[in-house]
């Protein structure tokens, strides 16, 4: 009976500081979801964002000509602005881990423990973590292209060449 030991390497893992106090979150381009959380959640962010026009204007027009509405519509305005954050904190969450988006903002939740964040920082957040997700990404390729050509470089040309057929002659 043999002992047979694979000695996998781990995942290559990538720290990524998220403000001044140093809260940090770790990915790993290894992780085969990554990418894609990333694109499916930055573009769900732009969506929800290019929507807002759309859903303020109809907050208008619902209360558009109603007196002593100014209130309701005030509130209104802010349900949407909140659904929007609240879904932001989520698809946050969800591509790099539960409370991601509390760190990057710690300092606005420090101050008030009910903080939601706007809009605006969560666009800045996807701004600012894009490139570096390219950086890990264009990494990630090229460590695989290496280990490729690595791989390819075992083997001989003769091992990719069809046999010849004897001549019967």
């Amino acid at each position: 009976m043999g002992k047979y030991n694979l000695n996998l390497e781990g995942a290559e893992i990538d720290e990524i500081i998220l403000n001044k106090h140093g809260d940090k979150i770790e990915i790993s381009a290894d992780d085969a979801s990554l990418f894609d959380k990333f694109a499916n959640g930055f573009d769900e962010i732009i969506k929800m964002a290019d929507g807002m026009p759309e859903k303020m204007e109809t907050v208008e027009k619902e209360f558009e000509g109603k007196e002593d509405s100014d209130i309701q519509k005030s509130v209104a305005v802010s349900r949407v602005r909140v659904e929007f954050c609240e879904k932001a904190i989520g698809i946050i969450d969800n591509i790099f881990g539960e409370g991601t988006a509390k760190k990057s903002f710690r300092d606005g939740y420090e101050a008030i423990p009910d903080f939601l964040p706007d809009e605006d920082m969560f666009i800045a957040f996807f701004e600012k973590m894009t490139p570096i997700m390219e950086d890990i990404f264009n990494r990630k390729m090229e460590r695989q292209e290496k280990a490729s050509k690595a791989r390819m470089a075992k083997y001989q040309p003769q091992d990719h060449k069809k046999p010849q057929r004897k001549s019967t002659k």
